[in-house]
C-alpha cells in the first residue's frame, strides 16, 4: 500500500497488475470543476483507491472524504459540508467499450497508460453535492426569522378583496 500525497497520474495497467492500493490526499484546488461550485478551494480530499482486475476488466474501487465550503441558500452564510463517497470505476480504452458496460456499471475512458487520479474522483464528488445547500434547522438564522410574525404584521396585511366584501354586505341590507 502506498500512502502520502498522491501523484497526479498513475500507470493504471501496472497498478492493476500489482493490485496496488493508494491512500493519501489530493489538494482540493486540483479539482477544477468541483471548486467552481464551492465557496473555497482550501482543503484536501482524503482518498483510498484499490486497483484490481475482475473478469478481464480493470476496476478501481475508491473512497474519498472532504469537508467543503458552500453557501447556505436560506441565510446566505458559509456552510461546512462533510462529504464521504464510495465508488467503482471500470477503466476502458474506448467509447465503444464504455457503451457496452452493464447499466449499473460506471466507466472511465482512458487512452494510454496514464490515468489522472482527479478524473477518477471529481465526478463522484460533484454528484454528491446537495442540490440546495442549507444549514440544519437549528443552525440557520433565516429559519428563525421566517417563523417569527408579530400581531402588527398580521393586522397590516393588505386584503385586496375586502372592499368587495363590504360592497356585497351593503347590497344585502
Amino acid at each position: 500500500m502506498l500512502t502520502g500525497p498522491l501523484p497526479e497520474r498513475v500507470n493504471h495497467r501496472k497498478m492493476v497488475s500489482d493490485r496496488t492500493i493508494l491512500q493519501g490526499s489530493i489538494a482540493l484546488n486540483r479539482f477544477s470543476r468541483l471548486v467552481q461550485l464551492l465557496e473555497s478551494n482550501q482543503g484536501n480530499v482524503q482518498t483510498r483507491l484499490e486497483f484490481k482486475k475482475i473478469e478481464k476488466q480493470a476496476l478501481i474501487v475508491g473512497e474519498a472524504s472532504v469537508e467543503v465550503s458552500l453557501i447556505c441558500q436560506a441565510c446566505m452564510k458559509m456552510l461546512k459540508y462533510p462529504m464521504e463517497i464510495g465508488f467503482q470505476q471500470i477503466l476502458v480504452n474506448s467509447n465503444l467499450a464504455l457503451s457496452q458496460l452493464d447499466q449499473g456499471q460506471d466507466g472511465l475512458v482512458v487512452e494510454g497508460e496514464l490515468v489522472e487520479l482527479v478524473d477518477l474522483i471529481e465526478d463522484e464528488l460533484i454528484i454528491s453535492l446537495p442540490m440546495v445547500s442549507r444549514h440544519g434547522e437549528a443552525e440557520c438564522e433565516s429559519e428563525v426569522e421566517l417563523h417569527k410574525t408579530s400581531d402588527e404584521d398580521v393586522r397590516d396585511t393588505h386584503r385586496p378583496f375586502a372592499a368587495l366584501s363590504r360592497m356585497h354586505e351593503d347590497t344585502d341590507n
